[in-house]
């Protein structure tokens, strides 16, 4: 199964998976994690030790902000992950599509549909 990593600053990744649970149910195979007083070298650690543990080997990370902390532990996870795709721009329609479809579409088609349902998310009325 194709593992989700969450990657925000602070508490937004435990709460954006919490509120996804609450929509869909229980999920597995997605991972929050926050960077407060990490370096990207500490939390792509955070995250090797929890994708070793459950031999995830195609990884969606999705992080909140391109560039930052988060971006750059997510990005450097690549090396030892080839098969993760990062995405930035996190949102719950993002996370709530990676869930309902991850099973559904081949892994190399999947971000490119989670960052259109991402998008179709925003709206301004």
């Amino acid at each position: 199964m194709v593992a989700g990593i969450v990657i925000c600053h602070s508490l937004l990744a435990f709460e954006l998976v919490n509120a996804a649970q609450k929509i869909l149910g229980r999920t597995e195979f997605l991972y929050p994690f926050s960077n407060d007083n990490m370096a990207p070298g500490m939390i792509l650690q955070n995250l090797t030790d929890t994708l070793k543990r459950n031999e995830s080997r195609q990884i969606i990370a999705m992080v909140d902000l391109r560039g930052g902390s988060c971006w750059a532990a997510a990005k450097m996870l690549t090396r030892e992950f080839p098969e993760t795709r990062v995405l930035s721009g996190v949102n719950i329609p993002m996370l709530i599509s990676f869930l309902t479809k991850r099973d559904k579409f081949p892994f190399e088609e999947l971000p490119k549909i989670l960052e259109s349902d991402a998008l179709r998310g925003i709206t301004a009325e």
